[in-house]
């Protein structure tokens, strides 16, 4: 094959991989296009709307720790001036947390 045939044959794939470029780019846009029309036609909507009974009372149960923690620290922070103390107090708190849902809340306990 002569070298102008190359030349051609060469300038052809470059036009045919450019071309195929820009489809693919063109088909990439139109595909962001759809996607961002579904997007905007679908409500938002959480992926759970319901609650269980078991779900329910154990929120109940953690808000009232939480409480009830929360105004012991606060105690101890307005009454304790030692950062130290402090810290470990909440440390100390969120390790406790499992061992004091058992034994606060336990229904298994016999009683």
């Amino acid at each position: 094959m002569s070298e102008r045939g190359q030349r051609a044959r060469r300038r052809a794939e470059r036009a045919a991989a450019v071309q195929a470029e820009q489809q693919r780019q063109a088909r990439a846009i139109e595909r962001r296009r759809r996607r961002a029309t579904v997007s905007r036609s679908i409500p938002f909507r959480p992926a759970r709307t319901h609650r269980t009974a078991l779900g329910t009372h154990r929120g109940r149960q953690n808000g009232i720790l939480l409480a009830a923690l929360l105004s012991a620290h606060t105690v101890l922070w307005l009454l304790e001036p030692s950062w130290w103390l402090r810290a470990s107090a909440a440390v100390l708190t969120v390790l406790a947390w499992p061992v004091l849902v058992v034994l606060l809340f336990d229904r298994r306990s016999p009683g």
